[in-house]
């Protein structure tokens, strides 16, 4: 993208003059001898002098002509390519436009051929049309490069600056989904879709207002031994404010480190209104996606707290355990569940319901439009008369509100607690060359009844609020009495 190109001035008759010769010269084997004319001396003497004036005259007049073309004609090309495409970026041309403004050297070390005339080219392979609206947003670009490489305090090359660039680019798309990953964020990020990575042991979620959240703490792990909360707020990592970080997953990155090492974290903690520092010494981390267990009155329970891999093989096994135990009716919880995998969630309802279709996507991929019909399998599991209840939080998104939505509209579940989160469009992460990603926005998916929860979230069949003394508890340290939002699915589900 960087890559220089220079205007090809070898061509034949580019930027020369054509030789001319004197008229008392001829060009030898073309013309006899000139006549001989008689003459004195002097009138010989004075036709010398003036024949050579007149040549030096004639050679100065082209020389200096020659020289104006050259370098004017140097000049448009250096001024086409700093506008046009002075950071690597090209504008496609009228056919109809002089050669001059559009030729670029052929890439003679590479074995790459010239670009065809109508376009310039350039080793990103980036093209834009030609309009008067690409052109002055090029040139501005092409400003703020210049201004920026020559003023700012700090010295950056130039492919830091265009790093900068491609970061840039992806964080002003509009949504907070779509972001950068660094190559060690990537890392990070495949460890926790894993279940296994040396942290804290803390579940974070960005807010409508960027702030990130504290929504779920991992049992026995470092960060629920050293007093943080569900609730919390971050407000610095190691010194480092929490509105400098781009995304969950940069933040996670900094909270994240080596077996042993420590960890300075500054949060807000609402319900005292104040900041608190914490030093979390990081440990190996192993999450369970999913448990399960028989409660009173033959109530299975099964609480999923994301949807990463191989989740759906472990819900399959919980309701074979729980069926096997005499399960009479069931109890999902998804509180606290930020999501995940779309393709375990479609799985998980597989034995839920029979062939339905749970969820239309619309999108674009490829530069093309998509849309497609998320359906499950006759798989069904669950016996079709069992009572089915689902306990849903302001936590809970993404696949979290389409397992339930899905339910909710087919009639399959009845859902108990409060709003949900309201993500209701869905990512894809693509992999770069140099092992960072970009993950991207690229679909936005409509429940049954034809409703995009984006923004919105899945409103409770039954609302129900945990007291206010114990909203900060963990669920799974929730007492039968506490858990208000628990009691009523089983309810539900026992017709009580």
């Amino acid at each position: 993208m960087n890559q220089e190109t220079e205007p090809n001035l070898t061509q034949q008759g580019k930027g020369r003059p054509q030789q001319h010769y004197p008229n008392n010269y001829y060009p030898p084997g073309y013309y006899g001898p000139p006549p001989q004319t008689p003459v004195t001396e002097t009138k010989c003497f004075w036709k010398i002098v003036l024949a050579v004036l007149l040549t030096a005259v004639i050679s100065i007049t082209l020389t200096l002509g020659a020289s104006y073309v050259f370098f004017s004609t140097r000049q448009i090309l250096a001024n086409a390519s700093r506008t046009e495409q002075g950071v690597g970026i090209g504008l496609q041309t009228e056919e109809t436009e002089s050669s001059a403004t559009t030729e670029v050297k052929a890439g003679e070390e590479t074995g790459t051929e010239a670009p065809p005339s109508n376009t310039i080219d350039t080793s990103a392979g980036l093209v834009f049309e030609r309009t008067p609206e690409n052109t002055q947003a090029l040139e501005k670009l092409s400003q703020i490069w210049d201004l920026l490489k020559d003023n700012f305090y700090v010295e950056y090359s130039d492919s830091e600056l265009i790093n900068m660039m491609s970061e840039g680019l992806v964080m002003n798309m509009g949504s907070r989904y779509t972001f950068y990953l660094s190559p060690e964020e990537r890392e990070l990020d495949r460890e926790g879709m894993s279940g296994e990575y040396s942290g804290i042991g803390a579940v974070v979620q960005m807010n409508d207002d960027g702030t990130y959240v504290i929504t779920r703490l991992i049992d026995d792990a470092p960060a629920i031994g050293a007093g943080l909360q569900a609730g919390d707020i971050f407000i610095a990592v190691d010194g480092r404010e929490a509105r400098d970080f781009k995304s969950v997953e940069s933040l996670a990155s900094a909270v994240r480190g080596e077996e042993g090492s420590k960890v300075e974290i500054e949060i807000y903690r609402p319900s005292l209104d104040r900041n608190i520092t914490f030093e979390v010494e990081r440990k190996q981390i192993t999450t369970a996606n999913l448990s399960h267990k028989m409660l009173d009155d033959n109530v299975g329970y099964i609480y999923v707290t994301e949807f990463t891999g191989h989740v759906a093989d472990n819900f399959e096994q919980a309701l074979k355990d729980l069926l096997d135990q005499g399960m009479t009716g069931l109890v999902i919880d998804l509180r606290d569940n930020g999501g995940g995998l779309a393709d375990e969630c479609i799985q998980m309802l597989d034995l839920l319901l029979d062939t339905e279709t749970v969820s239309v996507i619309k999108g674009r991929i490829g530069g093309e439009p998509i849309q497609e019909d998320w359906t499950t399998e006759d798989g069904v599991l669950v016996p079709r008369d069992m009572s089915v209840s689902l306990v849903l939080n302001q936590y809970s998104a993404s696949a979290s509100e389409l397992f339930a939505g899905a339910l909710q509209d087919l009639g399959r579940a009845e859902v108990v607690g409060v709003q949900s989160f309201g993500k209701g469009v869905g990512t894809r992460t693509w992999e770069l060359t140099d092992g960072s990603a970009v993950q991207i926005t690229n679909f936005e998916y409509f429940l049954p009844a034809g409703e995009n929860i984006e923004d919105k979230g899945i409103t409770p069949d039954h609302e129900v609020e945990l007291p206010e003394e114990v909203a900060t508890k963990q669920i799974s340290q929730l007492t039968g009495e506490e858990d208000t939002q628990l009691a009523k699915a089983i309810d539900l589900v026992t017709g009580n």
